[in-house]
């Protein structure tokens, strides 16, 4: 079984400490100022047995701080009430917080029973369903002990032993996470960071970087329980025995993951829920203290209202003070700035999000849902399925699992993840946008890739992918990165015509028929733009051959030539450039450039300093 975290939450005074000492036999009140003061200032760490750990949390409303680092990373919550108290108000602020960090279970343990009888304790427990409903505790166990005689402690150890083995632990991702909730130093290994392993697996001499700092450093050694071990995984209570880092530079609530995997933000898109049991109401922009992970930050949430309620809920900005690591899905509780008092809790929705109002007001709570959301979003420039793994922290092959879900696509040459609703609306737009620039002039009839890529600010792969699909489906012809249409009719003036027929004249008289394109603008009174888009007509009506971005040729010499290369090759297995030279009467200034046109058209290949026949130069 994997190792599954259960943790004590509860009122100051009810009992946490007994609790856990009378089932695993360790006293959790390790510092000297805890024993002093009878109360658990900071967390402690106990286990039940080999698969079971306890972390004891601190009760007292001054160090809920230290309750939220350890609630964030436990499976199970043991809700700890003294039966002669009854409910206290530590008691619905844990219970609170458990219920926000999606605890996966819980069980209500009654201690003191020795303090009361059945009447009160009744009446008490009564209290306690009704404040449980609606949360992860309601129709979980209440269990009745007496933490000095034991009396019922062998039932409850019972019962989180058989509540452990139904924890259920689904991998969704293969990247490590840990999020730091105790650092010291041992003499004669160094820095060591403990906390429980959120997800993925780390090994010995596994590089690891510790955020928000960027820190790289290396995995030396790892401990659980006690024992040493090669490797922990998701779920794991581990120890971390660090190499080539400072413990100056390690702090609780820093998070450890593998290298370049997190990113680093003061803000984040979140779904925010306002506490059903607080009495505050949340002003736009106020401070508050956000615990997050293990971490407390300082920071303002903004949001489209005047102020939020007890129960409401809204998507919010939050700013921090300082820069966080942090992962889609992170789930924190919010605490008002002083006095100290839990009022919220959340998701983190989106980190890289769009800075628009729309995106932040619709952005879903739901998993597949904004999963789905963001990838329509982002259908101008599609992400692929590793760019959105790594942006939602998951694995390749959850991710797919999503998709499949989702009927998303993806490209085969990139990765390109798209929705086939958002490709067809793209594909209108572009052909809209071809048919609109084609019928500018009557004959300019070809857009440029770039052109659409600069015009609808698409980046470039997802551009050849749509004019692909467009070139397959016969409606447009795609040549040199310029895009022409199928079967256009050019309404060509009679001033365009006369003007094309100049520039066909000045190639025929030209030596050898061939001419560069800067010679036709000197011979003309056309602008060079005009020049090169007549040239671009001519060629893409087989009237002349573009040699090269500077050389043109009339297109019977061209096929004179063609036909003097393969009569040629019927002899010979070779030519070279001085044979070419010969064959044609061009000068070298020209010849080499044909030959170069030869090559890049697959009629001749180029072996050395000669060329052989290519695949290309016997087709009609």
């Amino acid at each position: 079984m994997q190792q599954v975290v259960i943790g004590t939450a509860g009122h100051i005074d009810h009992g946490k400490t007994s609790l856990v000492k009378a089932l695993t036999g360790t006293n959790t009140d390790t510092l000297s100022q805890e024993k002093q003061r009878g109360i658990t200032i900071d967390l402690g760490f106990a286990y039940l047995n080999d698969d079971i750990t306890i972390v004891d949390v601190p009760g007292h409303q001054k160090f809920i701080r230290n309750m939220v680092a350890g609630a964030s990373t436990i499976h199970i919550g043991l809700l700890v009430i003294a039966a002669d108290d009854g409910i206290m108000p530590q008691t619905i602020e844990h219970l609170h917080i458990l219920n926000s960090l999606s605890i996966d279970s819980g069980i209500t343990v009654l201690t003191k029973m020795d303090l009361v009888d059945d009447e009160w304790s009744d009446l008490v427990e009564t209290e306690i369903i009704e404040i449980q409903k609606r949360t992860l505790f309601e129709n979980r166990p209440i269990l009745k002990v007496d933490s000095l005689s034991k009396k019922g402690i062998s039932n409850l150890k019972q019962a989180i032993i058989s509540l452990a083995k139904t924890i259920k632990f689904t991998k969704k991702t293969e990247y490590f996470k840990m999020h730091v909730d105790r650092v010291f130093s041992k003499k004669g290994y160094g820095p060591v960071v403990t906390g429980t392993v959120k997800s993925g697996k780390i090994a010995v001499g596994n590089k690891i970087e510790i955020l928000p700092g960027k820190i790289i450093s290396q995995v030396r050694g790892i401990q659980t329980h006690g024992g040493n071990l090669q490797e922990v995984k998701s779920g794991d209570r581990a120890a971390l025995n660090l190499t080539k880092i400072d413990i100056k530079v390690l702090n609780r609530g820093a998070t450890i993951s593998n290298p370049g995997l997190i990113s680093i933000t003061d803000k984040l898109l979140a779904n925010l829920s306002m506490s059903p049991y607080t009495s505050w109401s949340l002003k736009n922009n106020q401070r508050v203290r956000i615990h997050i992970g293990t971490a407390e930050i300082l920071a303002r949430i903004r949001f489209n209202k005047k102020i939020l309620d007890k129960n409401k809920t809204s998507n919010v900005i939050i700013i921090f003070e300082r820069p966080i690591g942090v992962t889609i899905n992170d789930l924190f509780v919010v605490r008002s700035y002083s006095p100290m008092d839990t009022i919220a809790s959340g998701v983190v929705l989106d980190i890289d999000y769009l800075d628009n109002k729309e995106y932040i007001s619709k952005c879903p709570k739901e998993n597949s849902e904004r999963i789905k959301f963001m990838i329509s979003n982002f259908s101008h420039n599609p992400k692929t399925v590793k760019e959105w793994s790594k942006r939602y922290f998951i694995s390749d092959n959850e991710l797919n699992k999503n998709l499949r879900l989702l009927n998303a696509k993806v490209t085969k040459d990139e990765g390109l993840v798209y929705f086939e609703n958002d490709l067809l609306l793209l594909k209108k737009k572009i052909m809209s946008y071809i048919k609109e620039k084609c019928s500018i002039d009557s004959f300019h009839n070809y857009v440029e890739v770039n052109n659409i890529v600069q015009s609808f600010g698409l980046s470039d792969k997802w551009v050849n992918f749509i004019v692909g699909i467009l070139a397959k489906s016969d409606d447009i012809k795609l040549k040199s990165g310029k895009i022409t249409l199928v079967n256009q009719s050019l309404n060509i003036s009679n001033k365009i015509k006369l003007d094309l027929e100049n520039i066909i004249g000045m190639i025929k008289n030209s030596d050898s028929e061939i001419i560069s394109i800067k010679n036709i603008i000197s011979l003309s009174s056309m602008n060079p733009k005009k020049v090169k888009e007549l040239i671009y007509l001519l060629n893409s009506q087989s009237k002349i051959i573009q040699i090269n971005d500077n050389m043109v040729m009339n297109d019977d010499a061209f096929n004179r030539l063609l036909t003097l290369i393969q009569k040629h090759f019927e002899k010979n297995k070779t030519l070279s450039i001085s044979e070419f030279k010969n064959l044609s009467n061009l000068t070298r200034k020209n010849a080499i450039p044909i030959l170069e046109f030869f090559d890049n058209s697959n009629i001749t290949n180029r072996e050395g300093n000669n060329r052989v026949a290519g695949e290309s130069l016997f087709v009609k």
